[in-house]
This record gives structure tokens, C-alpha cells and sequence, in this order.
């Protein structure tokens, strides 16, 4: 029970570390708050997402999954970044709490899918 405590202790260091680190980056890059929080926003999602899922870590498609998402979230932020109206303090952090759940899980049944097709493609193609 202590080794799982002190694993969620550093899991929730390591999110606050990297939300941290994104913050200050998009300050001293002088990104508007909208862009900041959309920064910020996909850390914390994909941080999620691999922590999530580290027991998949060694393995090809997994990696192959999450950069083919990661590419499509990308896409999808931007456009809607793009159509959003420019608002003083960025996008409204509430709202962003349940779209990051959401997202997460969505995500991560995309990458298990996606992993099982691409192990059953590659077993098929196997001599």
C-alpha cells in the first residue's frame, strides 16, 4: 500500500511539474491565453493518457497509435482555436475539466484499439 501511495504522489508530481514547465514556457514565448491554455491543456491530457497506459510503453504500436492521435488532437485544437472569438482570459477553465475526461478516454480506447488491430495486422503478415 506505501509504494502505491508514494506512485500516485509522484504520479501527481509529475503532472503538476510538466503543467508547470508548459506555463512557463508559453510565458516566456509570449503566447496569448488562449494558446496557453491550449498548451497547457494538451499536456495535461496526454500526461493523462501515458500514465494511463505505461503498462504499453515497450511496445512499437503503442507509440505508433498515441503519435497518429496526438497529430489528430493537434489538428482538432487548432481548428477549434482558430474559430474560437479572442477572449481576454482564454478559454473558460471549468469547461475545459470534463472535455479533458472526455478526451482522455477517448483517447485512450482509440490507442488499445488501434494497438489491437496493428498486432492482429502484424501476426497475419507473420510467416
Amino acid at each position: 500500500m506505501a509504494g502505491q501511495k508514494e506512485s500516485t504522489i509522484l504520479e501527481w508530481v509529475i503532472l503538476l511539474g510538466l503543467t508547470a514547465c508548459a506555463i512557463a514556457l508559453c510565458e516566456v514565448i509570449g503566447l496569448t491565453q488562449m494558446w496557453e491554455d491550449c498548451v497547457v491543456y494538451t499536456v495535461v491530457v496526454f500526461t493523462v493518457v501515458l500514465r494511463a497506459l505505461r503498462s504499453e510503453w515497450g511496445q512499437k504500436e503503442f507509440w505508433e497509435s498515441l503519435a497518429l492521435v496526438f497529430t489528430g488532437h493537434m489538428v482538432v485544437v487548432l481548428v477549434v482555436l482558430l474559430e474560437l472569438p479572442p477572449r481576454r482570459f482564454g478559454i473558460p477553465k471549468l469547461l475545459l475539466v470534463p472535455i479533458g475526461g472526455m478526451e482522455f478516454v477517448f483517447i485512450a480506447g482509440i490507442v488499445k484499439k488501434r494497438m489491437a488491430l496493428l498486432r492482429l495486422q502484424r501476426r497475419d503478415h507473420e510467416p
